[in-house]
């Protein structure tokens, strides 16, 4: 019995030494050769900043360096045809924004997909996103800022324009009527242009002629978002 028992003892001995020369790995390691490796990552915080028929997309690459390129695929809402396009990332471009800009959109609803691949052809999963595109036809919807006289105060001449009775109290909140351009006779002969708040309802011109043409334009951002401005017909006023 004695000899069973030392004999049981030195094989424990023995098993515990093989097993501590294997790496911390060994049981594992069948499973990690076969696991499947992660997907590149994909961009954030995808945003489609609109224009008069175009948008930029604003995003964040992912942090992931095997990521190179983007494949950046867009239609519209009027349309079943897809656009696609890819995109190289730089080595300055990780965990950083990027721009990227889309043209020739009709006035609609922007759908965009965008997938990050690595060199292998591997792709992340898709970021999806939407945005309205404005174009003639907003365009034709701005109206004109109303003209209304000319007034001397304290010695002064000013244009007065009709209040904007829909605009925000507190001037930093956002109003689609972002100003009024206005072109004058000046007194010495030629013209002068100015800009009238849509805050304000008139604006100072000490030196415009007694008689002459005034023109104005307003100009309008549909969107606080929107990287263009439009702006109505120009209106012609003799006085």
């Amino acid at each position: 019995m004695r000899k069973i028992f030392f004999l049981s003892i030195a094989l424990c001995v023995l098993l515990i030494l093989n097993n501590c020369g294997k790496p911390d790995d060994y049981y594992s390691a069948d499973f990690l050769n076969d696991a499947e490796l992660a997907k590149p990552g994909k961009v954030d915080s995808l945003q489609i900043l609109p224009g008069r028929n175009r948008a930029i997309l604003k995003f964040i690459v992912a942090p992931d360096r095997r990521v190179n390129k983007l494949k950046i695929a867009y239609s519209s809402s009027l349309s079943a045809q897809l656009n696609t396009t890819m995109v190289n990332i730089a080595a300055g471009e990780y965990g950083n924004y990027k721009e990227v800009e889309v043209s020739n959109l009709p006035e609609a609803t922007l759908l965009v997909t965008i997938t990050s691949y690595d060199s292998k052809g591997d792709s992340s999963n898709t970021v999806t996103g939407s945005g309205f595109i404005y174009g003639d036809r907003y365009n034709s919807s701005l109206y004109n800022r109303i003209y209304q006289n000319i007034t001397t105060i304290n010695g002064v001449k000013q244009l007065n324009f009709q209040n904007e009775s829909a605009k925000p109290r507190d001037t930093t909140v956002f109003y689609t009527l972002q100003k009024t351009i206005v072109t004058y006779s000046k007194a010495g002969g030629g013209t002068a242009t100015v800009e009238v708040s849509p805050f304000a309802n008139d604006v100072k011109v000490p030196d415009i002629a007694t008689m002459g043409t005034i023109r104005h334009y307003s100009v309008f951002k549909p969107v606080v978002q929107a990287i263009d401005m439009f702006q109505s017909a120009e209106v012609t006023v003799n006085y």
